[in-house]
């Protein structure tokens, strides 16, 4: 088990998540307020958060409205929360890769150099990439590359390795958690390890909640990022030196 990730989330009481309104982001937002966590959302919308977050009436949920690009929206964002979550990405006119990008193209990295900007070194930073940037490329099957590459995933794709560039070139405590094919199934609990070897087939991972009798898988510990090192969680597959251990057990378990 991670030990470092457990005791950090175990501590944690309040986070600033980005990209709330996102599928994935809201689902984290979600989970946070339901463990008692204090959740600041920075939104450019915040029509678009759905009612079952603003209708809690907990006083959990502090929403700032302000663009990633806005560094005083973003400190005040951040200020006092003890971890930021990345869960921003491109969206697609169709909701398909193929129908174009809405919106700005390298949203991930805006998200990231606004936030090292505006907050501060001891706070610790979890970005939600995808399995497929930076050192992992070359992991994916063929035709998973193949789709990448002819699709605007390639934005996606190019976004997230800068971001992760990014993150790993700071001093701060980080987890990049790089996601394979997010799924809204159950999850399934099914444990995968791979040995840096391929990922084979095209594996899937909840968006959802892992089941309560789940515990969360490990990391692997990855070189640089100072405070601890960067903690990049491989959600299935590996790249680089050394294998991982992977259960579906939903994209939260290494965020919080």
């Amino acid at each position: 088990m991670n030990t470092h990730l457990e005791t950090t989330r175990s501590t944690t009481r309040s986070i600033t998540v980005l990209g709330a309104t996102g599928r994935v982001g809201r689902l984290v937002t979600a989970q946070a307020l339901d463990r008692g966590l204090s959740v600041t959302a920075l939104v450019r919308d915040p029509s678009r958060l759905p009612a079952e977050l603003t209708a809690r009436g907990d006083g959990l949920l502090r929403v700032v409205h302000g663009e990633l690009d806005d560094v005083a929206a973003m400190r005040a964002a951040v200020s006092g929360s003890q971890a930021i979550v990345v869960a921003v990405g491109v969206r697609y006119r169709g909701r398909h890769p193929w129908s174009g990008i809405s919106g700005r193209p390298d949203v991930a990295p805006t998200a990231v150099r606004s936030l090292l900007a505006a907050g501060e070194p001891w706070q610790r930073v979890v970005l939600l990439s995808a399995f497929g940037a930076g050192d992992s490329w070359r992991a994916l099957p063929a035709v998973v590359r193949a789709v990448i590459s002819t699709s605007a995933l390639r934005i996606s794709y190019s976004g997230l390795t800068q971001a992760e560039q990014l993150v790993r070139s700071t001093g701060w405590r980080a987890t990049v958690a790089r996601a394979v094919t997010l799924t809204d199934g159950p999850a399934t609990g099914r444990r995968v390890q791979t040995d840096d070897r391929a990922v084979r087939g095209n594996p899937g991972l909840t968006r959802g909640r892992r089941p309560p009798a789940a515990r969360p898988g490990a990391g692997r510990r990855c070189t640089g990022g100072g405070h601890g090192g960067l903690r990049r969680t491989q959600r299935t597959g590996s790249s680089g030196a050394g294998g991982a251990r992977t259960h579906d057990r939903g994209i939260m378990s290494p965020l919080l």
